[in-house]
């Protein structure tokens, strides 16, 4: 980098902060975008434009996260490269460096998407017009975000500005010469992105010179539940030993919150069905919460076990938790068992709540459920409903045993990985990112292919053979890695026998829970390279199990 340049310093500082977001949003574009392609034959180029516009539309979040606030309220406005204000340099070139690096870094990342997604399945996908319609509504969103510190401003403009552009998109994709505006539009968006460019710098400049309202400092978040919600249900703690007394934190802290959730999403779930039998409106707000309930519960509500803070983008323990007397394998037992099984608890409740509540469709008499040409929906849901009752009534007394071990362990196992997920982004926060887009790149490479495949451009026989190491790879790094972590485990002290003959009899439940219910339906006959596949249940768990103290330790001693 050349410092004596002011230009380059900027770009250079900029590009250091948003360079591990624009890998994740061009992989992301480049995965779903091939599954549009891949899934819709007709319509795909159409689905893979839109998607790759979506994935790099918006500006730079990890620079507008530097003023603070939070993603559901698109971050605090106001100019976020603050420190650059003490800088001898103009406010346009200040501001025309940051618009100009947003904009067309955006742009340059669609250009490689759509040039890299065209060269491999053969079929262009327009450029520059999208490209252009990218630049115009990252000027109008950078002026909106960052020439005013007013969010109804923010907020009203955004809204304002976004479904124009998105007509003026649609109508070109749509004309016959695909991907080309006119003159009169091309003047307009050069118009609007010099409108915008001005805007900013007058914004800016007031910002610069003191006389905008200061941002307010960002205040710690720890993720953790509302004081309201952890204060619903109060009761002592238990002093009789430091066991119930860490139950009681436990419950308290974020146990008792998350039945609460889970309890409210039922008891909102019921009355949205009931409430459907007169209002059709609701019927489609009451199978939308029905269907996102139990992700949200699953991936929110058991998420962050070990308690990780965050603040101005810094993640760390807090004291509570690193200076604990208690061992860490057994902190870490307690905290995943306790909130697994209040996530269960809330996961059951509003299953049961679903189930009682979906009796009230037989009520609603004719309901389309938004689909093409007027279908009723309502018998197909009925049906639907029928067939598991059936087979919940068909099953043995050890299916059920087996289910429900495999469910709860299954549930405990996730907790453990969204916990340690947590706890290592605190000391390996760039090797946990690679690790998260490992999966995905997994499956573009099989979903690659199998598209070579098909087009002839590699042999059947080997697509088979790079399936079959794909299937095998990940299996041995599974094994492998909960050797390590094992190891690790061991030599620094970690793991306890009680901790060790309680995890070997989990993992002994989970192992015979699960091979009694695939026993008869695939275990007979199956082919290795399907084996190893299915036994991926069984060492996410060992891993898991060996990575959940492994990570708090890491937390709390180094």
């Amino acid at each position: 980098m050349n410092l004596r340049s002011a230009v380059v310093a900027m770009l250079w500082e900029q590009w250091r902060l948003s360079r591990v977001e624009g890998v994740q949003r061009l992989f992301l574009g480049l995965l779903a975008a091939s599954g549009a392609l891949l899934l819709n034959q007709d319509n795909g180029v159409t689905v893979a434009v839109w998607i790759l516009a979506a994935a790099h539309g918006f500006f730079w979040f990890s620079i507008a996260k530097l003023n603070g606030g939070r993603f559901m309220d698109g971050y605090k406005p106001g100019f976020p490269l603050y420190l650059l204000y003490t800088r001898p340099l103009p406010t346009a070139l200040v501001v025309g460096v940051s618009m100009a690096y947003d904009a067309l870094s955006c742009a340059a990342l669609y250009i490689l998407s759509a040039a890299l997604l065209g060269a491999a399945f053969g079929k262009p996908l327009p450029m520059f017009s999208v490209a252009a319609c990218l630049v115009a509504y990252h000027l109008v969103s950078t002026c909106i975000q960052w020439s005013t510190q007013n969010r109804i401003v923010q907020w009203v403009g955004s809204i304002a500005i976004f479904w124009p552009l998105v007509g003026l998109l649609k109508s070109s994709l749509d004309s016959p010469d695909q991907g080309r505006f006119t003159l009169a539009q091309g003047a307009m968006l050069v118009l609007l992105g010099l409108v915008s460019f001005g805007l900013t710098v007058a914004g800016v400049a007031r910002q610069r010179r003191g006389d905008a309202v200061a941002q307010e400092p960002r205040k710690e978040i720890w993720g953790g539940y509302p004081e309201w919600m952890v204060n619903l249900v109060r009761f002592s703690c238990p002093t009789s030993s430091a066991m119930k007394a860490q139950l009681w934190f436990e419950l308290r802290s974020s146990g008792l919150p998350v039945l609460t959730i889970g309890l409210s999403l039922a008891v909102l779930i019921c009355l949205l069905f009931a409430a459907g039998i007169v209002i059709a409106p609701l019927r489609t707000v009451a199978m939308g919460i029905t269907v996102f309930s139990f992700p949200f519960v699953l991936f929110f509500c058991a998420s962050n076990a070990f308690g990780i803070r965050s603040k101005q983008g810094r993640l760390y323990a807090g004291t509570f938790e690193t200076t604990q007397p208690y061992g860490t394998a057994q902190l870490a037992a307690l905290k995943v068992l306790v909130r697994s099984a209040c996530v269960l608890i809330a996961l059951a409740t509003i299953a049961a709540s679903v189930w009682a509540s979906s009796s009230f469709m037989g009520a609603w008499g004719a309901w389309s459920a938004g689909i093409e040409g007027g279908v009723n929906a309502v018998p197909e849901l009925l049906k639907f409903r029928g067939r598991i009752g059936d087979a919940i009534a068909g099953q043995s007394g050890w299916g059920f045993v087996a289910l429900a071990a495999v469910v709860s362990i299954g549930v405990a196992g996730l907790v453990a990985w969204q916990s340690a997920r947590e706890a290592l982004r605190v000391r390996y926060a760039r090797r946990v990112l690679v690790a998260q887009w490992a999966p995905a790149a997994w499956g573009l490479s099989i979903g690659l292919a199998t598209l070579a495949g098909k087009t002839g451009f590699i042999a059947p026989s080997a697509v088979r053979s790079i399936v079959q190491a794909a299937m095998w790879l990940p299996t041995a790094a599974l094994l492998l890695a909960t050797i390590y972590f094992l190891r690790s485990n061991v030599a620094e002290r970690v793991l306890t026998v009680r901790y060790v003959a309680g995890a070997l009899a989990i993992l002994a439940a989970f192992g015979a829970a699960y091979a009694t219910l695939l026993a008869g339906a695939w275990l007979g006959g199956a082919e290795p390279t399907l084996m190893a596949l299915l036994s991926w249940p069984v060492l996410l768990l060992m891993m898991g199990g060996a990575l959940a103290p492994w990570a708090l330790n890491r937390v709390r001693h180094t």
